[in-house]
This record gives structure tokens, sequence and C-alpha cells, in this order.
């Protein structure tokens, strides 16, 4: 894996290459502090890593991940066959499989849930308690729970980790963000209001309460357009009605231009561990409203679909969309809180020690 002497060997535990997961991987790697080298052991596609690492500074392992035992069996060999520093496991599954084999003497293991399993809104009561109760019986077995919000560090403390060795490393947003232009722009065209959403066309990102949204603005803007624009694949189950463009698939890039075509950016998801996509709507300047989730503790109710949403069509009708948009970005920029990639890479150096 050709590390430099002296590095530390850092192995990302990763089930899968879609999705914010493999995003917030690619930064963690990308912000790392000095002194590390990075193994990525993943799923293939053909023989060789996922494109969603190109241009990485990391090794790659194959892992097999088609069915639990085999993805438990796969990941006992890759780690008694390489010797690592830290075995950082991402999300819930790589979370108990890491867990569950290997050993706190000779690796420090660090686990981001990337939001936990037992909050999924879409299985049944008994499956979420045994994920809780998964993650009790494993959390002795983590060396530091490296939460990415502060929803997330406070379900940790909740199932009893000890708050020494839970931190959160901050998520950052996956595209650059635009000049101060932005911010001092009404409405893209008049007498419309383009709003959007970013992500997998999901149970989880929840489809229907987007299109709930679009449809309950259009209702209280009779007379105007509501363009609504799904930012994402458009697999899944969800009926995609006329009025909801669904892009498909796009590159970063093109992810950063659709996102600075809306008005407003609607994030619908039912469950989360941090929102990226916020973070990309933020840098791109635009006005936000999100659904009330666990993920965004202490949201002001003004910033949520529920409590906002009154209020962006108010402004519209009102002609007064340019100072409700600042508002919103004001209090979004609040909550949020200055984040950058020092911020994450000095996280990053006390979660990896």
């Amino acid at each position: 894996m050709n590390e430099t002497p002296h590095e530390r060997v850092v192995a990302h535990v990763v089930d899968r290459v879609s999705g914010g997961v493999p995003v917030a991987v690619r930064t963690y790697i990308q912000n790392s502090p000095s002194g590390y080298s990075h193994v990525v052991i993943s799923p293939w596609r053909d023989g060789a890593p996922s494109s969603v690492w190109s241009g990485l500074s990391a090794a790659h392992l194959a892992w097999d991940t088609s069915t639990v035992s085999r993805a438990i069996r796969d990941l006992r060999r890759v780690l008694r066959r390489h010797t690592f520093d830290v075995v950082h496991a991402h999300s819930s599954f790589p979370g108990a499989y890491v867990r569950m084999v290997s050993s706190r003497r000779r690796t420090r293991v660090v686990y981001t849930p990337h939001c936990f399993a037992f909050v999924r809104t879409d299985i049944s009561a008994p499956q979420r308690a045994v994920f809780r109760l998964a993650e009790r019986a494993l959390r002795h077995r983590t060396g530091i729970l490296a939460a990415c919000g502060a929803g997330e560090r406070r379900e940790a403390e909740r199932l009893g980790f000890r708050p020494e060795r839970v931190l959160v490393v901050p998520n950052l947003a996956s595209v650059p963000t635009r000049d101060g232009s932005r911010r001092a722009r009404g409405l893209r065209v008049p007498n419309r209001v383009h709003i959007g959403m970013l992500g997998r066309w999901s149970e989880q990102k929840d489809p229907a309460a987007f299109i709930a949204g679009a449809v309950a603005l259009r209702r209280a803007l009779p007379g105007m357009t509501v363009d609504a624009t799904w930012i994402g694949d458009g697999q899944g189950t969800t009926p995609r009605p006329d009025g909801v463009e669904v892009t498909g698939w796009l590159d970063r890039a093109a992810v950063g231009e659709r996102l600075d075509d809306l008005d407003v950016y609607v994030h619908s998801a039912a469950w989360e561990g941090f929102p990226i996509a916020i973070l990309d709507a933020a840098a791109v300047g635009l006005p936000i409203l999100t659904r009330r989730i666990d993920a965004l503790p202490d949201l002001p109710a003004a910033l949520t679909i529920d409590g906002g949403l009154a209020d962006l069509a108010d402004a519209v009708r009102s002609d007064r969309f340019d100072a409700w948009s600042s508002t919103n970005r004001s209090r979004w920029a609040e909550y949020l809180g200055p984040r950058d990639s020092d911020d994450q890479r000095r996280a990053l150096a006390g979660a990896w020690g």
C-alpha cells in the first residue's frame, strides 16, 4: 500500500459507493491531518474500485458485501491480512462488522454512523429496537464515536457512549462556495418560484414529502408558477408527477449548477446523520427550508418546512422575497456555524489520535 515510513495508516470501511457516505469519506481523506495514509475497503465494480473514489490519494482493497455473512467473513480476512493503525467504519452496518471482528488491542476503532440505523422510519419498531440494542452492546468495542453532527452526538450519548469518547467531525459542502453576488439576487424569474431537493429518490429522502411541499406552495401562490426539481436519480416507488422534474444522476459540477438555478432549497429527508445537501445549498447562497428531524436539533421553526413555508409564500406575494431570503440565510449561517477544512482536519486528528 506504499505508505510513507512513520505514517499511521487509516483504513476506511465503506459498504456503499453512492449517496452521502462516500462523499463524506472523500472529504475526510482530502482533509486528512499530516502523518496519515489511507486505505479504502469497499465494494469493487468490474474488478476495480468504484469511480466515486477517483482522484483520491488512497490505496484500495476489495470487500465482498453481497450478503451479511460474506461481508463479515471477508472483512475479517482483510483485517487479519493487513495491519492498520486506525480502522474507521462508516455507517451502521460496517460499524457493527468492524467492532465484531477487529481487536482494539491492535488498532484504534473509530465509528461514524452517518445516521444510526435505528432512526430509520421505513422499518418496523421491532427492527429499530434490535438495531438500538446492537449499538448499545457494541459501544464498549468503540474507541471513538465520530459523529457527523450534533444530533448524532446526542443519539450516541443516549446510547450510553461516554462523552469523552464522542466527538463531532463536521461534514463539509461538496460543491464550491459561490461568490456574494448570489446573495443579493431575488427570484431568478419574475412570477416564478423554483424549489429543489438534492438526493437519491428513496424512502430516506422522502420524495412524497417534497411533492407535498410543492403542491402546498402552488396552492398558496395561485397565479404564479412554482417549479420543482429533484436533483438526483429517479429510481424508486414514489410516483413522479408531471410537476416535478427529476434530473437523474449528476456529477458535482452539474449539481452545483442545478442548485444555483433554484430560488429555495427544500430538504424533505425523513432521517439523516447530517445532510451534506443542506451545506451544498448554503454554499451556493440559497435560502433553505427543511423537515424537522433529530439530525438538526434545536432548529428554529422559521427554517423548517412546517414553520416556514407559509412565510415564504407570504413574502413572495408581498414582493418581500429578498428580505425573507436574507433573513433565512443569516439564520442558517448562525445555526450551521463556521466550518471549513481546518475544522474538519482538527476533528479528525482527535478521532484518529
